[in-house]
């Protein structure tokens, strides 16, 4: 088989979007003709652990780790917190309790460590990489980001070698919804900026995960992006079957960051009569922003909202099938257009209606109405209608069940065989 390099920060035990994404094209692209082999860190700092998704590495699979400089353990140690507390993927949301080692870790953060904190990953990889190419007969690099600074190393390693490079960037660079609360100096956007446009310039190819973002990387770079959006693997649901639980169940997976509003569902419970809450119950499953915590308590709805940390992927794919309602919260940010996670995706699959809050011509929401799958409301909207339609329906025992049109286009191996195109397209 021809082989593909495949640059990744996130890997089993790493847990989250970013992982399934890459972790899926590794099983699936054999089947297209491609030997994935694999790049990674010995031990990230993520964000979330999974080691159930070890399970899911296939057996034969040439992975190499490095180490790598990372400064959480002093950004703990400047903020105050403990060696063994998990750092959120929204920890550089702005909050109004930060204090002033808070601010001073962020600022750091911002100013020092560009385009982001995983920059000490890279003369290790490129080393490793150097290696890799002159071992295995590689014919193509792909690198999967963020961390954005390992495009930094794909763009080297194809530089030296005069390899073909595709570059897959699941979220924007500059303009990430994120960036803006940033307190970054001039001359560090500046210095953002020019790094993003060598990768964008230099890659042989561009691929991202929905068409706002892909128009967003066309316009920036003159290339055509081709979207792969994440989609999801149909073997994850296997032997898994939806039971009637002892409560209407509204589920949130993911993390929550403070600019996923839910006021919109915090007010529809609290103009709910007593006896129909009673029979209510939120699952938020993953990192919730403190500004989501005190709402919730200041709503006096602790014992209907429940808050728990990251679960395992099998375990929570079985939560969201056995759930009435999949709750779908865009960040309230500007351009958010393009904000298409790999949750809505699994969502879809499990037949369950999507009640989507955020920009009702968004790609998310499109994309809803094309699968017929949910429907997107705007922030304000009121959802009390919406919410207590299905909850008696619920009541009444009736099947709230969709039909998923356009299936097989979302599924992870017809996806990751659009990759394979591109990869083919490399060397023809």
């Amino acid at each position: 088989m021809r082989k593909v390099l495949i640059i990744t920060y996130y890997w089993p035990p790493a847990g989250g979007p970013g992982v399934q994404r890459v972790l899926k094209f590794v099983k699936y692209l054999p089947e297209f003709g491609w030997e994935p082999v694999i790049l990674t860190v010995e031990n990230g700092d993520y964000p979330a652990i999974d080691e159930s998704l070890c399970t899911e590495i296939p057996g034969g699979l040439h992975i190499y780790k490095t180490r790598t400089l990372e400064p959480f353990k002093a950004f703990r140690k400047v903020t105050g917190k403990s060696s063994d507390q998990v750092i959120p993927t929204f920890i550089l949301n702005s909050n109004g309790s930060d204090n002033w080692r808070d601010q001073s870790g962020k600022w750091a953060r911002a100013n020092f460590f560009i385009p982001d904190a995983r920059l000490g990953w890279i003369p290790f990889a490129r080393q490793t990489g150097r290696k890799i190419l002159s071992i295995e007969n590689i014919a193509v690099i792909l690198t999967s980001s963020p961390p954005h600074s390992l495009q930094l190393i794909g763009r080297a390693l194809a530089r030296q070698t005069g390899r073909k490079w595709v570059a897959d960037l699941r979220d924007p660079w500059t303009e990430a919804f994120w960036q803006r609360e940033l307190n970054a100096t001039a001359p560090a956007r500046y210095i953002n900026r020019r790094m993003e446009k060598a990768v964008l310039n230099s890659a042989d190819d561009l691929i991202t995960v929905s068409p706002s973002i892909a128009e967003l990387l066309r316009i920036k770079s003159g290339k055509n992006c081709k979207v792969i959006p994440n989609g999801f693997d149909a073997d994850d649901f296997k032997g898994i079957k939806k039971s009637r639980n002892e409560k209407f169940t509204i589920t949130y997976s993911g993390n929550l960051s403070k600019d996923q509003p839910i006021t919109a569902l915090l007010n529809v419970l609290k103009n709910i009569k007593t006896d129909a809450l009673n029979q209510i119950e939120v699952n938020l499953y993953g990192s919730v922003h403190d500004r989501h915590l005190a709402e919730i308590a200041v709503a006096d709805m602790l014992n209907v909202v429940n808050v728990e940390s990251y679960l395992p992927h099998r375990e929570l794919i079985t939560r969201i099938v056995n759930s009435d309602i999949l709750l779908l919260i865009i960040p309230e940010t500007p351009d958010n257009k393009g904000i298409l996670t790999g949750k809505v995706f699994e969502y879809m699959a499990t037949g369950n209606f999507i009640l989507g809050i955020g920009p009702e011509e968004g790609d998310a929401a499109r994309l809803l109405k094309e699968t017929n799958t949910g429907v997107m409301h705007a922030y304000s909207d009121d959802l009390k209608a919406i919410i207590l339609e299905h909850f008696r329906h619920w009541q009444e025992g009736r099947e709230n069940k969709r039909t998923f049109q356009k299936f097989e286009n979302y599924s992870r191996r017809s996806l990751t065989g659009e990759l394979a195109k591109i990869l083919d397209k490399q060397i023809a």
